[in-house]
């Protein structure tokens, strides 16, 4: 079985192709001494590749000047060649630069694709006059095969870059629709969200936190499957939605049900996962009433630094049941002054080397190794720099909600 290959793992192999064909050329046409294949994008043209330095140095002397025998070849989409650098009188400073580096004809061809000209091929003799008509057709030949490999070297990259594109697109709608955290009485928080590093993916990641006309507190985590700009976009509509259901004050399995029937019936999105969960304060005491529709597990750890999972309250994904099936259940749980309570996405805990129940581990352990009194802010950034490895996989979304002790509370 052959593994898959990365846009960039196949850029490189088509690179090293190139030079392949260069040195070939050298080898297989006769006179040659020498040779190189050049890209042109936008106009200006580059040697991707070169059997010597001084080629390469010859070539790039005629780009930056924008005149000579390769350039002439790739204009007029016709071959050059040029018997005697010592007599010929069309490019003075090129031959001066030519018979100094030892070189004394050259042919170039140019390398075109659908009629239109991708770049060329050019060769050097030490010899007067070294390339015969037969040296022509055998540069032909090598000057097809390197055609098609420019081409399919341009389609890779343009195709790059759309997909970085519509990564720094999705990537900026995310940021846009994710909330600035608002300040609340009794708590303190904080949030981060991650990109991915990976220019094909953008996810549908997304957190919420907002104060409730009954003085609960709502807070929300979910992520939108898929990695474009439609899951970005799904993302900001569910927010937007669970947030008009949850004003209504409405409990958290009921917003959840309304959000699933919503989304179903206006195919917003086809799955999702995503928790809801009222916390009241009272007595400096937080209780949270939360439904989870498939999403990982909310953490919490207490004053004295011990961390615990809470696998209760757990429902089908958003969109994975027909609507009106089951109302999801609920659980709660009671937060000691000096609490914190971490809802997270599945690109903090999930990579190539560790399952998503090996990583929720390891994201406990590492919770419960922070100092207790370590706040929100201190717990995302000790997380994300301890989890988040610089090939990130996934986009990754956090949320830290610490219950503040009576005494730190204005």
């Amino acid at each position: 079985m052959i593994a898959p290959t990365s846009s960039d793992d196949t850029s490189t192999e088509l690179r090293r192709a190139l030079q392949d064909v260069a040195r070939l050329a050298r080898d297989g046409v006769l006179g040659c001494d020498g040779a190189s294949v050049s890209l042109l994008h936008d106009g200006t043209a580059s040697t991707l590749s070169a059997t010597q330095d001084r080629i390469r140095a010859l070539d790039a002397a005629q780009y930056e000047r924008g005149d000579g025998p390769c350039v002439a070849a790739m204009h007029d989409q016709t071959p050059v060649t040029v018997d005697d650098y010592g007599t010929d009188t069309r490019w003075p400073e090129v031959a001066d630069e030519a018979r100094a580096s030892g070189v004394r004809s050259s042919l170039s061809l140019p390398l075109v694709q659908n009629r239109r000209t991708i770049g060329g091929l050019n060769m050097y003799g030490s010899a007067v006059a070294a390339f015969t008509e037969q040296s022509q057709r055998a540069a032909e030949t090598f000057a097809r095969q390197a055609a098609l490999m420019l081409g399919y070297l341009q389609q890779l990259h343009s195709e790059r870059a759309a997909h970085e594109r519509e990564h720094q697109v999705a990537a900026t709608l995310q940021r846009s629709l994710l909330p600035t955290l608002p300040s609340i009485d009794g708590i303190t928080c904080a949030a981060r969200y991650l990109v991915s590093t990976d220019h094909a993916q953008v996810g549908g990641d997304w957190y919420d936190l907002f104060a409730l006309p009954d003085g609960a507190i709502g807070l929300a985590i979910g992520d939108v499957m898929g990695h474009d700009l439609a899951a970005a976009a799904a993302m900001g509509q569910l927010r937007s939605v669970l947030r008009s259901y949850a004003y209504e004050g409405s409990s958290p399995s009921v917003v959840l049900d309304r959000l699933d029937r919503l989304v179903q019936g206006f195919e917003m999105a086809e799955v999702a996962t995503a928790i809801y969960g009222r916390l009241l304060l009272q007595g400096g005491t937080g209780t949270v009433l939360f439904a989870n529709a498939g999403h990982l597990p909310p953490l919490v750890r207490r004053h004295d630094g011990t961390v615990s999972r809470l696998d209760r309250g757990a429902s089908p994904l958003i969109g994975a049941l027909a609507p009106g099936r089951a109302r999801r259940s609920e659980a709660s749980e009671v937060l000691a002054p000096g609490s914190l309570l971490l809802l997270y996405t599945d690109g903090l805990v999930e990579t190539r080397e560790h399952d998503i129940d090996q990583g929720i581990n390891r994201l406990s352990a590492a919770l419960a190794a922070l100092d207790p009194s370590a706040g929100p802010e201190v717990v995302c950034d000790a997380l994300t720099a301890e989890l988040v490895g610089p090939a990130q996989d996934d986009d990754v979304a956090l949320l830290a909600v610490h219950i503040n002790h009576p005494a730190d509370r204005t």
